[in-house]
């Protein structure tokens, strides 16, 4: 048994020598895929949040139509999202609400939603991190919304529905003044998709006016 051992370890020899390229370059790309992923930082990974697919009506009772995962950085993500669509099927929209809006518990039925007037549209805004401490319930701002030509800027009015936490780490993105926020606001359903595309295109800025 030994004998025959012995004799057949050159062979083995033989082919590993043949193949040890191969056994390199898997080794590799091994190591790689087990590495790459913990290498990469948490806003590259990004977490799942829940939007609206589409725009959506008061009175809109969700289906998993209704609902799109985005991911985002970890940072980023507003107090309060859902993570996963399930958690939304079934829940009724308290309010007019945009496409890839996050759908935040003060947008649906049972979760303390505020009250808009009937022509508008609720909007999640960012705005300067150092505007928080005035972003109050009620307070007007001015949606400056520009295009290709920045010299044509168009004001179009909002009233904040529901402000950042001033105090938290969550909804406020980023450090100092040259962080964001994350605010909803009720604009004239109109001008929604105006504004709607300006953020899409990042033409948007915010005033408060006042």
């Amino acid at each position: 048994m030994l004998t025959r051992i012995r004799a057949s370890v050159p062979t083995w020899r033989r082919a590993l020598r043949r193949r040890r390229r191969t056994l390199i370059v898997l080794s590799l790309a091994l190591a790689l895929a087990l590495l790459v992923p913990s290498l990469l930082p948490p806003g590259t990974r990004g977490v799942p949040v829940v939007t609206a697919a589409e725009d959506l009506s008061a009175g809109t009772v969700l289906t998993e139509r209704h609902l799109a995962t985005v991911r985002v950085a970890a940072e980023l993500v507003p107090s309060g999202s859902a993570g996963a669509p399930e958690q939304l099927v079934g829940r009724e929209v308290a309010l007019d609400v945009t496409a890839r809006t996050p759908l935040l518990p003060g947008l649906l039925i049972g979760d303390g939603a505020a009250a808009i007037p009937e022509d508008s549209a609720l909007m999640a805004l960012p705005v300067p991190a150092v505007l928080v401490p005035r972003l109050v319930p009620g307070a007007h701002l001015d949606v400056l919304t520009s295009g290709p030509d920045p010299a044509s800027v168009t004001a179009v009015p909002a009233v904040v529905v529901e402000p950042p936490d001033a105090g938290g780490t969550e909804d406020v993105l980023g450090q100092g003044t040259a962080g964001t926020a994350q605010v909803l606001v009720s604009v004239e359903r109109p001008r929604a998709r105006e504004v709607a595309h300006a953020l899409r295109e990042g033409w948007v800025s915010v005033s408060i006016v006042g």
